[in-house]
C-alpha cells in the first residue's frame, strides 16, 4: 500500500502548512510491519532529523516535511495497532537509492534536455524580483509621505496656503500607497505562484517526473548532472 503525503496527499491527518508541498512524500507500507518513505518534493523530508532521499523508519519514526511541519509517521498516516507492533523493534536504515540488480544495471542510461527548465526558472525567479521591488517601491512612497505629511501640517500655522498644498501631497502620496498595498501580491497569491514552479521544476523524465533538488537552474547545471531517482542523465542543448 503507498500513501502520498502532503497537503494534496492521502495521508490520514490533514496538512495545511504552506512549506508542504501538495505530495511531498510518498510512504509505502512494506510486509515486514516497516515503512518505506521516498521524497518528491525540493524542500526535502527527514526522517528522525536526518535528511533523505529514499528511507526505511519505524511507525515511531518522526517525519519532518519542509521547514516547519513534523510529526510522528504512524500518526500522520494512521497506521494499525498491529502494524505499530510489528515495526515497533525494526532499526531506521536510511539510503540515497536502492541498489540497482544487474538486470537494471545493464539497462541503458536515458540522457534529456532541460533546456526548458532554465526558463522555468528564469519566469519564476523575474516574477520574484519584480513583486519584491514593488512592495519596496509602496514602502518606501508610504514611508516618505508619511514623514513628508507631518513636517508640511506644521506649515499651516506658518505659510498658510503652502502648508496646506504640502499636507495635500502627503495625503495623495498615501493614498497611492494604500493603493498599491492593497493590489500588491497576496499570500495565496504568492503559494499559488510557488506551487506552480513546484509542478514544472521536476525531472524531464516521463516515467520519474519527481521534484528536482536544486533550488535554481545554476546548481541544477552545477551540482546535479543526473536525477538521483531515475538515475537519467541531464544535458543542455
Amino acid at each position: 500500500m503507498e500513501i502520498i503525503i502532503g497537503r494534496q496527499g492521502t495521508q490520514k491527518t490533514k496538512i495545511t502548512d504552506p512549506t508542504v508541498s501538495r505530495q511531498h512524500c510518498k510512504v509505502t507500507v512494506n510486509p515486514d510491519g516497516t515503512y518505506t518513505v521516498e521524497n518528491l518534493s525540493q524542500h526535502g523530508t527527514k526522517i528522525d532529523g536526518r535528511d533523505i532521499l529514499k528511507a526505511t523508519a519505524q511507525s515511531g519514526s518522526r517525519i519532518q516535511l519542509g521547514s516547519s511541519y513534523s510529526a510522528v509517521l504512524a500518526d500522520l498516516i494512521g497506521a494499525t495497532p498491529q502494524q505499530r507492533c510489528t515495526a515497533s523493534d525494526r532499526r531506521i536504515s536510511t539510503s540515497e537509492t536502492s541498489t540497482p540488480s544487474s538486470q537494471s544495471s545493464q539497462k541503458e542510461i536515458k540522457t534529456f534536455n532541460i533546456a526548458h527548465l532554465k526558463r522555468v526558472w528564469e519566469d519564476f525567479n523575474q516574477t520574484n524580483i519584480e513583486k519584491s521591488n514593488e512592495q519596496r517601491k509602496i514602502n518606501l512612497i508610504r514611508t516618505g509621505m508619511g514623514i513628508f505629511t507631518m513636517c508640511a501640517m506644521p506649515l499651516i500655522y506658518f505659510c498658510g496656503p503652502v502648508g496646506y498644498a504640502m499636507t495635500a501631497i502627503g495625503i495623495l502620496g498615501n493614498i497611492y500607497s494604500f493603493t498599491g498595498m492593497k493590489n500588491a501580491e497576496t499570500a495565496e497569491d504568492r503559494q499559488r505562484r510557488q506551487d506552480e514552479f513546484d509542478d514544472a521544476w521536476v525531472c524531464p523524465n516521463p516515467a520519474c517526473g519527481r521534484s528536482l533538488l536544486a533550488k535554481n537552474y545554476k546548481m541544477l547545471l552545477r551540482n546535479h548532472k543526473s536525477c538521483p531517482y531515475c538515475k537519467c542523465k541531464y544535458v543542455e542543448k
